[in-house]
């Protein structure tokens, strides 16, 4: 008989006794981390010391990170759990004017190639990173991030509704409400289990993680889920700022796009303007993204693309439609001929306009976010987007619990 989709998990959690303010101890997942000692001042126990160690000669850095866990679970910073549970995980956050409840659970996930979908491609040095990691501790120290499909809510109500005990409640750095709990009733978590056992999992954030599991070939693994269609699931889009190489004036980028999006000028007079052109973005008809260039800082430029912007003729028509493969491969590599260096991407919508005001880019793109619909569409073909095609926010912070396959 099959093993159930997923289990029940027995996590490594702090010791409230020796950690006083858990607020100060957990930090984001490693790779949004842009400066470790912020998180080193925190606190002597801050879990980026697991999550993104430092060398410590003459250990390398994923041994010093052994050294640290073996003293904090000696010293009872960190202690197991006595009981097998499955956790439960709020955060209630504003955006944009906006607040927003995301609920979601963290329990244990057989590893499944056909019930667990991805939509990204993992990198090798990323990869390697977090292999060694993961196998110097035998431990994960963050978790992946998947949805499930509940359009009904019936795995939500259970969420909300069961008997669970607190065991954090804190407000973060970037002010979300962080509110985390274990399941008590043994009824509600066999429901639960058993509700989820036709799902299949799309990941969202945790692809070299998941990757780095299957090659050690883990039954299961720690996975925070939650439902795709819940009404706190947020996806940012990674904006593109360009630092060119070459010289390309903007005569010769408005000529070459002009072949293939219809371009509108507006004038740049406040930044709610453009916050009103990003805000349209998300309901065009047609994809559409805005340009911003260090030659023309008192302009924007809306590009409507028009039928003919060339992707790749033997890619697959999921793929031709995607917005953000659209711009990426069709406008950014295939008309504008930009090589991978050029490109970086961002979030900061005003800051990267202010980047290139100061020079410190050329021109930039912004685009309308990934819709989980996209996600789901891409994954369930078994496709890849570009790189940094979505953003999921919130993040889950490392730190709220651990687990450890040994």
């Amino acid at each position: 008989m099959e093993e159930n989709g997923i289990r029940r998990i027995k996590g490594i959690v702090y010791n409230l006794d020796r950690v006083k303010d858990i607020s100060l101890c957990v930090c984001p997942p490693y790779d949004v981390i842009s400066n470790i000692r912020a998180y080193h001042k925190k606190s002597e126990y801050n879990a980026v010391r697991l999550e993104l160690p430092i060398q410590r000669r003459p250990l390398d850095k994923y041994n010093n990170a052994k050294r640290v866990l073996d003293e904090w679970l000696e010293e009872r910073v960190l202690i197991e759990e006595k009981e097998e549970t499955i956790y439960i995980y709020e955060q209630e956050f504003s955006l944009n004017g906006k607040n927003y409840l995301r609920r979601g659970f963290i329990a244990l996930n057989r590893l499944d190639e056909k019930r667990i979908l991805t939509h990204e491609e993992t990198k090798p040095k990323a990869k390697e990173d977090r292999e060694r990691l993961i196998k110097t501790l035998k431990m994960y120290t963050s978790h992946i991030f998947g949805l499930y499909e509940d359009k009904k809510g019936d795995i939500e109500g259970i969420l909300k509704d069961s008997e669970k005990k607190v065991m954090f409640d804190f407000i973060d750095e970037d002010h979300i409400r962080n509110r985390f709990y274990k399941m008590v009733s043994s009824d509600e978590m066999d429901l639960l289990i058993q509700l989820m056992e036709d799902k299949k999992v799309y990941i969202a954030d945790g692809h070299h993680r998941l990757s780095v599991s299957y090659k050690l070939n883990l039954p299961y693994i720690p996975i925070y889920l939650t439902n795709m269609y819940g009404t706190g699931l947020v996806i940012l889009p990674y904006h593109r700022v360009i630092k060119l190489k070459r010289q390309l004036g903007i005569s010769t980028i408005l000529r070459r796009l002009g072949e293939h999006v219809d371009i509108r000028k507006r004038a740049f007079s406040d930044k709610g303007v453009l916050d009103l052109e990003q805000e349209i973005l998300n309901y065009a008809e047609r994809p559409v993204f805005i340009m911003y260039c260090k030659e023309d800082p008192s302009n924007f430029y809306i590009l409507e693309t028009k039928a003919s912007v060339p992707v790749s003729e033997d890619e697959h028509e999921i793929l031709k439609r995607l917005r953000v493969n659209i711009l990426h491969k069709g406008i950014l590599k295939n008309i504008l001929d930009l090589a991978d260096e050029e490109i970086s991407f961002t979030q900061n919508l005003h800051g990267s306009v202010e980047h290139i005001k100061r020079g410190v880019f050329d021109m930039a793109f912004f685009l309308p976010p990934t819709r989980v619909e996209e996600v789901k569409e891409i994954a369930d073909h078994k496709l890849f987007m570009p790189p940094k095609s979505t953003f999921f926010y919130p993040k889950i912070p490392t730190g709220l619990v651990f687990y450890r396959y040994e």
